[in-house]
């Protein structure tokens, strides 16, 4: 007795160990997996860290690049600012007297002085790019350097072109982003008026006019909508391409210039090809049903013509063996004459199934009239064999007995066809 309760306790011990080994053996694993998991957790995020850091160094190089760059093709001369716009009061230039007033801005004394500093009038006119935040930019000249800090005036024209031309408030929508450019002087222009109505009331004075409008101008940038006066009437007119650059100086320069079909024509061309395409696509289409069309009844002719033989060859095996000329019993000699013109004859004995007759025209393609669709007439006196109605008679009972018969094939009635 004592050593089997000494025994019971040493498995017992035994066992107790080895569930604290597995135990321990699976906090372990759990231990090891939790670790590994943060580790990679802190690897992934050093590397977008890293990956981060990449990105910002190469932008921060590119900027410098880009910087550099500025800074060659301005001649040394660099200054950017972020400024509040503001409306620059209507009329306000042209009462100064000033030539080019259209794209004229108005920038603070700070800015004047940071340029002076550098000796910006060795490039000629100061010339400025404004950005928005959306994403748009233009060219502009400079009034003088009189706004308040910190803003900056903006005409009618650029307000227009920044903040969109339907806005019709004539306010600024917000701060630009204003840098100094040295920009090349404009060799070539064209334009693309809004309205077909430009071409036709300028006519031929097309040059005269935009020479007169772009003096007015002191820069034209790509994209830019320039407004042209004639006659009292203000047409919009888009710079579609500028040379040598995307930006250009009009100052002092022979520009010249071509003017392409308007938005208005381009609309109404583009419209009346868009007509075309669909009507040439809608003749396509039908065209193509009508071959499809034509292929399915190709093929419905061709499974009718294969039926219509396929029913003749069993028409033709239901047919008993024709009856011999001196057979002992009494035989009709029928002549099938068929709508087609064709003809087939026949001996049949009289006591056989009148059935027959339709069998074996049907046999003989039935003058290509429908099968069950024609009845059987002879003439004088005029007497009519109805598939409909034979059902069991014999031959003789169809009203046909020894002799010779000439049988038409005669068209069912759409009627008759319905009745039966």
């Amino acid at each position: 007795m004592l050593g089997r309760e000494l025994e019971g306790r040493a498995n017992k011990l035994v066992r107790e160990s080895k569930e604290r080994a597995e135990k321990a053996k699976r906090q372990a694993e759990k231990e090891r997996i939790l670790r590994q998991r943060q580790e990679d957790r802190q690897k992934l995020f050093e590397e977008q860290k890293r990956q981060q850091r990449l990105a910002e160094e190469a932008a921060v190089e590119a900027e410098q690049l880009k910087h550099e760059a500025d800074l060659e093709k301005n001649n040394g001369v660099w200054w950017q600012e972020r400024l509040m716009a503001v409306p620059l009061q209507a009329g306000l230039v042209e009462q100064m007297g000033i030539k080019r007033s259209t794209d004229k801005i108005r920038l603070p004394k700070s800015a004047g002085d940071a340029l002076m500093s550098q000796d910006a009038p060795k490039n000629g006119a100061m010339l400025f790019e404004l950005s928005t935040s959306a994403g748009r930019s233009l060219h502009a000249g400079v009034l003088d350097f009189s706004a308040a800090q910190g803003t900056i005036g903006v005409p009618e024209h650029l307000i227009r072109n920044l903040w969109g031309l339907t806005t019709g408030d004539g306010q600024c929508h917000g701060h630009v982003i204003v840098t100094y450019r040295k920009l090349p002087k404009g060799t070539y222009v064209r334009f693309q008026p809004r309205s077909a109505g430009f071409q036709e009331e300028v006519g031929d004075g097309v040059e005269q006019v935009l020479q007169g409008s772009m003096f007015t101008h002191s820069t034209l940038t790509q994209g830019e909508w320039v407004q042209v006066s004639y006659a009292g009437t203000f047409h919009d007119l888009k710079v579609l391409a500028l040379k040598p650059e995307p930006a250009v100086s009009i100052i002092e320069t022979d520009l010249e210039a071509e003017v392409d079909p308007s938005v208005e024509t381009e609309d109404k061309l583009r419209a009346e090809e868009e007509a075309a395409r669909q009507r040439l696509e809608a003749m396509q289409r039908a065209e193509e049903e009508n071959i499809r069309q034509a292929m399915q009844d190709a093929n419905l002719r061709e499974q009718a013509q294969a039926d219509r033989q396929r029913i003749q060859l069993e028409k033709e095996a239901l047919l008993p063996p024709e009856p011999v000329g001196n057979a002992e019993q009494p035989t009709v000699s029928c002549l099938f004459r068929m709508p087609d013109g064709t003809r087939a004859s026949r001996r049949f004995f009289p006591s056989q199934p009148a059935q027959l007759l339709f069998d074996f025209a049907d046999a003989r393609g039935a003058g290509g009239l429908p099968f069950g669709g024609y009845q059987l007439v002879m003439q004088f006196p005029r007497r009519v064999v109805d598939p409909a109605v034979i059902q069991s008679r014999s031959i003789a009972e169809a009203g046909l007995s020894a002799g010779q018969e000439v049988l038409l094939l005669e068209r069912k009635s759409e009627d008759q066809t319905m009745s039966a």
